[in-house]
């Protein structure tokens, strides 16, 4: 992998947690997960948002998904990129 690229793993129920968070649940959540940095590596803040605040800035809305990936995504939440 190249030093240029930031690789950031993260499990199902990371991800799953962050949803959560980003569907308000905790209410007065920051939508942050917080892995401490260790004397070998450092620590990482990964921040959810909106979509709407995500892509406000950008030209278009979001980049090319996978048609599968994307339908099964409308279809089990209701939030694809709308295309």
């Amino acid at each position: 992998m190249s030093p240029e690229v930031i690789r950031v793993v993260l499990s199902r129920r990371n991800l799953l947690a962050l949803l959560a968070k980003l569907d308000g649940h905790p209410p007065e959540s920051a939508c942050t997960i917080t892995f401490p940095g260790t004397s070998e590596e450092p620590g990482l803040v990964v921040v959810a948002e909106p979509d709407a605040v995500h892509y406000q800035s950008r030209p278009t809305p979001s980049g090319p998904m996978h048609p599968d990936t994307e339908a099964w995504i409308d279809e089990h939440f209701g939030v694809g990129s709308g295309r």
